[in-house]
This record gives C-alpha cells, structure tokens and sequence, in this order.
C-alpha cells in the first residue's frame, strides 16, 4: 500500500535516536508493503490447494526529495541512520482530509535502513528511495495517533 498526499506526515528517528519530523512535500511516497509468507498444507486427496499464513513480511520504501535542512533533512536523518546502521523508529500517520491528529491512523514500527540511494537526474531535483525492513521480533503495525 502506497501512500501519498498532503495529509500523510512521516517520522523517523536520526542516529543519535531523536524522533525527526520531515517537512511537508519531502516526502513522495510511502510503501508500506505488508504481506504473509504462505506455506502449502494440500494433502494427497485435497480438490484445491490449501496454504496457512506464516511470518509477517514488512518493508517500507520511503521515496523523495533529498534535503539537507540540519536536524530534519531527509539526507541528513536517513543517511545518518544508514551510515550508523541504527534501528528506528518510524511513524506515518494518514489525515483524513487534514493534518493527521490525535485518533487519526498511524503506522509504527522499529526499522533498520537496509538501502539509501539518491537518484540524480540532469535538470531535475534530486531525489532519493530508502528501504527499510524490522528490526526486531515485534511486527510493526496500524494503530492510532495519540
């Protein structure tokens, strides 16, 4: 599920752990890819295949611009936190047609920065995507903003 808009503010902790709000339009898109490995039970006799869900599989791909504002760039928190191998914490919380705010549904979870790459284009901005998979035992998951 990919999110994007004006309404969607993300989150994310720096190096040192600090909790960063990035400013608004520096982040494009949000993808916030949840899904289950399923693993096959079909017997012999069974007229369909049948599967069970296992362990929960969820990457985040944060795409955008690549800003250097102190403290709350992009390139400065994410690259900080890829470079210091870091875990974090990362929070996007989804409005509902207006800034997010308490009761609103937030996303959050515990990350590691697995890949940072800026893209670079002649005569365009400069950009960059990040993926980030779970750092711990906890699954991330949808809650609400307090």
């Amino acid at each position: 599920m990919a999110l994007s808009g004006d309404h969607v503010v993300v989150k994310m902790d720096d190096a040192g752990g600090t909790l960063r709000t990035f400013a608004a339009g520096d982040i494009t898109s949000v993808d916030l890819g949840l899904s289950v490995d399923q693993h096959d039970v079909t017997g012999f006799g069974d007229a369909v295949h049948n599967v069970i869900n296992g362990q929960l599989q969820a990457p985040v791909t944060l795409k955008g611009y690549l800003t250097t504002t102190a403290n709350t760039g992009t390139h400065t928190v994410i690259q900080g936190a890829f470079a210091a191998g870091a875990q974090v914490t990362l929070r996007v919380a989804v409005g509902d047609n207006a800034p997010p705010q308490a009761g609103d549904p937030e996303y959050s979870g515990e990350f590691v920065v697995e890949s940072y790459k800026p893209v670079i284009e002649t005569g365009g901005a400069v950009r960059f995507e990040a993926a980030l998979k779970p750092a711990t035992g906890t699954a991330p998951a949808w809650g609400t903003m307090s």
